[in-house]
């Protein structure tokens, strides 16, 4: 732990950043609409308890950004630790827990949020207001941005500000998701830090047919066409694209295992062997959809659309999919697999312009001051440069330069759920020993990078 931190009391502060978790978990922040402004007005209000004036920035009326600055010496490129508080819907029928009431059963904080990703800005917002508090010289800025519209392409929230007010948030790095939970392989505790993620390219897929009477069935139903386009898409996967991102990434997995594991899971990286590993030889189920997902170009059907009447067959069906494009291919190359799935009657094209993956290097400074705090917080543990599926705000903050590194940490044990599962999943929660223990780190980490 570094010196500035030793006397701070853990439990204490521990405490209050699972309240601050769980009164961000009971403002609905559901995307769309939004409705931001709400959580943000609530932030701007506990920072300035803590001794820090923030600014409150909207784009629009119900939309809000803010952003804190702790000013260093300049003589070092600032630190940006980013989140943001919009979230993705919630069946509550499904949970076991309101999503919205940030309730603690069984020592687990539960709601639309917890894991994506409100733990991270509120351990964010306490390791602000504790290095305010304690009113150490920095040698970088800490800056702090807490943002709208990640989980609708971020239109409103990061990407404004880095058009509109790129002196705000510009740093040299930035901590954020996705990355900083434990997982477990082979009895054996990793922590995965962001250091690349999958481009994104949402796409329509639109297939034509001749119309006529439900009653008489026909073989150019565009319906079907779809249906039939869509199952071969989900049940196939998509050639292999084992990027150096990708290979670093399983290198470091083996390289602490058992003889066996250490033997097998490279040959995730070969077209001949990796559906065979990935089927027979990665047990978890989660793990082998994941990896499978960082190996290819992959395209999930999400929203389907067709028909307006039960008798009469359609001349139209549309289906939108979530497509995302490997560390080292493209847009073009995803278009293409996809094509060669689709066969007559089938369109292809984007929703939304396309944005590419997101790479930045291991072998920094900051990377290895993370990789020191998982050794000193978590004993046999140990960091591995990873890359995400996922889409997050790195895509903009990388605009301006920034070396973005996913780490919002969460110290998790072996019978903990699959982390992964609960992005986006029922029953969101993050267990409040891991919280406690995941602000240690990310303080520790921050005073390390940025105290003189």
């Amino acid at each position: 732990m570094h010196p500035v931190l030793e006397q701070v009391d853990w439990e204490l502060e521990g405490g209050a950043v699972v309240e601050l978790l769980r009164a961000l978990l009971r403002f609905d922040t559901t995307n769309p609409p939004g409705n931001e402004a709400g959580c943000v007005a609530f932030l701007a209000d506990h920072l300035r308890g803590l001794g820090v004036e923030p600014e409150v920035l909207s784009p629009v009326a119900g939309r809000a950004n803010l952003v804190a600055r702790l000013a260093g010496d300049d003589s070092a490129p600032p630190l940006l630790l980013n989140g943001h508080v919009d979230v993705v819907a919630a069946e509550a029928d499904r949970w076991r827990h309101p999503p919205f009431a940030g309730e603690v059963h069984d020592g687990v904080v539960w709601g639309r949020g917890a894991v994506d990703m409100k733990q991270m800005v509120a351990m964010s917002v306490a390791v602000v207001g504790l290095l305010a508090r304690l009113g150490v010289p920095l040698r970088r800025d800490l800056k702090l941005a807490v943002v709208a519209d990640e989980e609708a392409g971020c239109a409103t929230g990061s990407a404004w500000l880095v058009d509109q007010h790129p002196d705000r948030v510009r740093a040299g790095h930035a901590l954020g998701e996705v990355g900083g939970a434990t997982f477990y392989l082979g009895g054996r505790p990793f922590y995965p830090i962001q250091v690349a993620e999958k481009g994104v390219a949402w796409l329509r897929a639109t297939a034509t047919g001749a119309t006529g009477h439900g009653s008489i069935p026909r073989d150019d139903n565009a319906v079907v066409r779809l249906a039939e386009f869509l199952a071969r898409v989900g049940r196939r996967r998509l050639p292999l694209h084992p990027s150096p991102e990708v290979r670093r990434f399983l290198e470091a997995l083996a390289a602490v295992q058992g003889r066996p594991a250490r033997a097998v899971l490279p040959l995730l990286l070969h077209p001949r062997w990796s559906n065979v590993v990935l089927r027979r030889g990665v047990r978890d189920p989660g793990m082998a959809r994941l990896l499978s997902a960082l190996l290819r170009n992959t395209a999930s059907p999400t929203v389907v659309h067709a028909g307006h009447k039960t008798n009469v067959i359609p001349s139209r069906a549309e289906a939108e999919l979530d497509g995302r494009i490997a560390v080292g291919s493209s847009e073009a190359e995803l278009l293409a697999e996809l094509r060669a799935l689709a066969g007559p009657g089938i369109e292809l094209g984007l929703v939304a312009p396309s944005h590419p993956p997101t790479v930045v290097s291991a072998g920094t400074e900051l990377f290895q001051v993370l990789a020191g705090v998982v050794a000193e917080h978590h004993p046999g543990a140990v960091a591995v440069p990873a890359v995400t599926p996922g889409f997050t705000d790195a895509k903009y903050w990388s605009r301006l330069g920034t070396a973005c590194y996913g780490f919002a940490p969460i110290r998790l044990e072996p019978t903990d759920p699959d982390f992964a599962s609960l992005f986006h999943g029922d029953d969101e929660r993050v267990p409040v020993a891991g919280l406690k223990a995941g602000l240690r780190m990310l303080a520790d980490a921050v005073a390390r990078h940025c105290c003189r």
